[in-house]
């Protein structure tokens, strides 16, 4: 039976070994590239007469030193939560579990995080066992350090998790510059009630064949064709007005929001040109609104699109997904609405919504729902099955498989 440590993670790199009486030591989250921007940081354990300011960061983080904490005492969704209280920087429960306060600078920041004008704290929380073989990073903040001081509840980071520079608190915002093996991710937390969020990412543009450059949404509804795209890591807007066959805005410099609820993509037009906001909620589901109106209080057609086979699909995987009227077998089927979106950091089940004109059915006609997954321009799943919906009682919500290619 594995030995769980807890460490309280505040500092560059820490290791965890055993639960012996020593201190923790070597590496813990692997090797750090450093920023050139380094948060304050003081030794306040030297005996020179502080400086004021000196006096005021210590003071903080003697209050961290002897701080309560809610903990995760193991692995996964599962583990159980326990409330400890340091006592110069460490607790233990011998033979299960210990929490430290590592002394070191980039794993801790003081900031305002909920706009009441008080600085606040935030720290890194490392989970481990004691051969070492598994380390969970966690975040947590400490609401208002120099007042009554109260720590939330955390969030999870990932297994060894890496820096790329010091965490910081920018906006009202945690921000950890996380080291992936291939890019920084740029991740962003706010406060919650009592506990932290994370803010969505905004998809990073892949080259897809079949898909403009910097596409983050593709949609279509009855009346409109919009695409929300980057450039240089900025984002624009297209909305294309289906019954004028004019493209109302034309690269529109549109202002991404991030909050819980997902993403919030916005532009205000002027001198009759439409204003247009597009969000997507973390699940993927988009909602449109033009004018202020609301172009999802239409008829849609919602639901799931999964796969069987245990593979993930790369962030710039592309999910396709298209309402058609099928009923003339001796003619190309006619698009009612589509919908194509990056997977970004989700897997499948992907949810879908497509808008429609129900003035446009037919009742005595077939509609169907067409979805397929693309990588590279690739098709890699598509749906081998007659997928019927609407008419003849079939479901306007429904769960839709999709196979591999060749199967």
């Amino acid at each position: 039976m594995k030995t769980p440590i807890l460490v309280l993670m505040t500092g560059l790199g820490v290791a965890v070994t055993t639960l012996g009486s020593g201190p923790l030591s070597g590496p813990l989250m692997g090797g750090i590239a450093m920023a050139d921007m380094q948060p304050e940081w003081y030794n306040c354990l030297t005996r020179e007469v502080f400086t004021a300011e000196k006096q005021a960061w210590c003071d903080r983080w003697t209050t961290l030193q002897n701080g309560t904490y809610t903990v995760p005492a193991g692995f996964g969704p599962e583990a159980e939560m326990v409330t400890v209280t340091l006592e110069n920087g460490r607790y233990e429960q011998p033979g299960q579990f210990r929490v430290e306060l590592v002394n070191e600078p980039m794993w801790m920041v003081f900031g305002d995080l909920n706009g009441d004008g008080n600085d606040d704290a935030a720290a890194v929380l490392g989970v481990g066992v004691s051969d070492g073989s598994a380390v969970v990073t966690v975040l947590a903040a400490v609401m208002d350090i120099d007042g009554e001081a109260q720590a939330l509840s955390p969030v999870v980071l990932g297994e060894r998790v890496m820096l790329n520079g010091p965490i910081t608190i920018d906006n009202q915002r945690i921000v950890v510059p996380q080291l992936t093996q291939t890019e920084v991710i740029n991740r962003a937390f706010v406060t919650d009630n009592n506990r932290l969020s994370e803010l969505a990412q905004l998809p990073t543009p892949e080259r897809v064949e079949g898909v403009p450059d910097g596409t983050v949404v593709l949609s279509q509804t009855p009346d409109y064709a919009v695409r929300v795209f980057t450039e240089a890591g900025q984002p624009y807007i297209n909305l294309f007005n289906k019954s004028t066959a004019i493209l109302d805005v034309a690269r529109g410099r549109a202002l991404a929001i991030a909050s819980v609820d997902g993403i919030r993509y916005q532009y205000t037009g002027h001198d009759g040109i439409p204003s247009v906001q597009v969000h997507v909620a973390p699940s993927g589901a988009q909602t449109i609104q033009v004018n202020d109106q609301n172009l999802d209080t239409e008829t849609t057609v919602t639901g799931t699109v999964s796969y069987l086979p245990r593979i993930a699909m790369p962030p710039h995987a592309v999910l396709e997904v298209v309402l058609e009227d099928s009923s003339r077998a001796d003619a190309p089927a006619i698009t009612l609405a589509s919908q194509q979106a990056i997977f970004g950091d989700r897997q499948v089940p992907i949810p879908f919504e497509l808008v429609y004109d129900a003035e446009q059915i037919n009742p005595r006609h077939t509609y169907t729902l067409r979805a397929r997954i693309l990588v590279d321009g690739e098709l890699r799943f598509i749906n081998t099955t007659h997928t019927p919906v609407i008419t003849d009682g079939n479901p306007t919500h429904l769960e839709v498989q999709v196979d591999p290619v060749g199967t």
